[in-house]
C-alpha cells in the first residue's frame, strides 16, 4: 500500500484534499526541477510543500524539528532524494479563479485578500491538468497567504536551490534550515541580512555563492526561479504538506506524530542496510495505525 502522510495546519480549515496529477512532471521542460522517481534514484522520494511563513509555525517547526532529525540520522541521507517547493499556498490571480494581488495585512501577519477557495481553484486549472489556463502564471499577480515577506524568502529559498543545482537537495537543506529557522516576524525580518548570515555559516555550500545567490534573488534569475516553485506546487490541503513516495492519488491521513514522516521513508525503503533508527520507527508506526484503527487516542509524542 502506497502510504502518504500530510500535515496540513495553514490554509485547511477550508481546504479540500484533492488528486495529485502524475502527469505534472511530465510537462515540466527539462530546465525546470522535476520529481525524480525512486525507481531512477534507487532511493526514498520525500516530497515537501511549503511556505516560509510566521502565519504557520509548523512550516518551521516541521521542517527545524522532526524532519531534520531525521535527515541529519544516520543512513536516512543516503536513502532519500528530498525536493522542497517553496511556494506553498500562494497563488497567481486569473480571469476565471479571481485573486486580488494588494496585500491587506493584520497584524498577524495574514492577507486579508488571500482565499483557499481561488486558491484551490487555481491549483486544479494550472497544474493538476493537461490543459492550464492561459493566465495560469501571469501577467496576474501571485497573491501571497501572509504578505510581501513570505514571497521574498520564497523566492530566496528558490535561488539557493538554483544555484545548488533543483536536484541536489544535500547542500540546500542546511540552509534551508537555517533560514526556516530565522524566519521571524512578517514586518520586520530581513530575507536578504538573514540569507547571508545563513549562507555565510562554517561548512556551509553557500559561503562563498553569497553574490550568486543575491544575483539570482535581485534579478529575473529570481522570479523565474519562484515560477518553477509555483510549476510543482500541485494542489494541497494546506502547508506543510509532506508526500512520501506519493506523486499521483487520493492521500492518506494516518494522523499526526512527530517521527511519522521517517518511519513512512523506513517503510518505502527496500534496499539494503536501512537507517538503524528504522527497526523502532516501523515498531511505533505499527502501533500508532492500530490505535488510530481502533479509534484509540495514540500514546506516542
Amino acid at each position: 500500500m502506497q502510504h502518504v502522510f500530510l500535515f496540513s495546519f495553514c490554509d485547511s480549515s477550508d481546504a479540500k484534499a484533492e488528486k495529485t496529477s502524475s502527469t505534472k512532471a511530465e510537462k515540466a521542460a527539462s530546465s525546470e526541477p522535476s520529481i525524480a522517481t525512486s525507481e531512477a534514484t534507487g532511493k526514498v522520494n520525500l516530497i515537501i510543500l511549503t511556505v516560509t511563513e510566521s502565519g504557520c509555525p509548523p512550516c518551521q517547526a516541521q521542517i527545524t524539528g522532526p524532519i531534520n532529525d531525521m535527515i541529519t540520522s544516520p543512513g536516512f541521507a543516503d536513502i532519500l532524494n528530498v525536493r522542497q517547493f517553496s511556494f506553498g499556498n500562494n497563488y497567481f490571480a486569473t480571469a476565471k479563479c479571481g485573486g486580488i494581488g494588494v496585500v491587506n495585512q493584520t497584524s498577524d501577519g495574514d492577507n486579508l485578500n488571500y482565499s483557499a477557495d481561488t486558491r484551490h481553484c487555481w491549483a486544479i486549472n494550472c497544474i493538476n491538468t493537461v490543459t492550464p489556463m492561459d493566465d495560469c502564471f501571469g501577467p496576474g499577480p501571485i497573491v501571497t497567504q501572509h504578505g510581501t515577506k513570505e514571497m521574498e524568502d520564497n523566492k530566496m529559498q528558490a535561488c539557493a536551490q538554483k544555484v545548488a543545482g533543483y536536484n541536489k537537495w544535500q547542500p540546500y537543506w542546511p540552509f534551508l534550515v537555517c533560514m526556516e529557522a530565522n524566519y521571524g516576524s512578517p514586518f520586520e525580518s530581513n530575507t536578504v541580512e538573514t540569507a547571508t548570515n545563513c549562507a555565510e555559516e562554517e561548512g556551509f555550500y553557500y559561503q562563498d555563492k553569497v553574490p550568486e545567490l543575491m544575483a539570482c534573488y535581485e534579478g529575473r534569475e529570481g522570479d523565474d526561479a519562484l515560477l518553477q516553485m509555483a510549476k510543482n506546487t500541485v494542489d494541497h490541503p494546506g502547508t506543510p504538506t509532506f508526500l512520501v513516495n506519493g506523486n499521483g492519488g487520493a492521500p492518506l491521513l494516518y494522523g499526526i506524530w512527530d517521527d511519522a514522516i521517517a518511519a513512512s521513508v523506513c517503510a518505502h525503503y527496500n534496499g539494503d542496510a536501512p537507517p538503524p533508527a528504522c527497526a523502532d520507527l516501523l515498531d511505533k508506526q505499527q502501533i500508532f495505525m492500530e490505535e488510530a484503527k481502533n479509534c484509540v487516542e495514540p500514546t506516542m509524542e
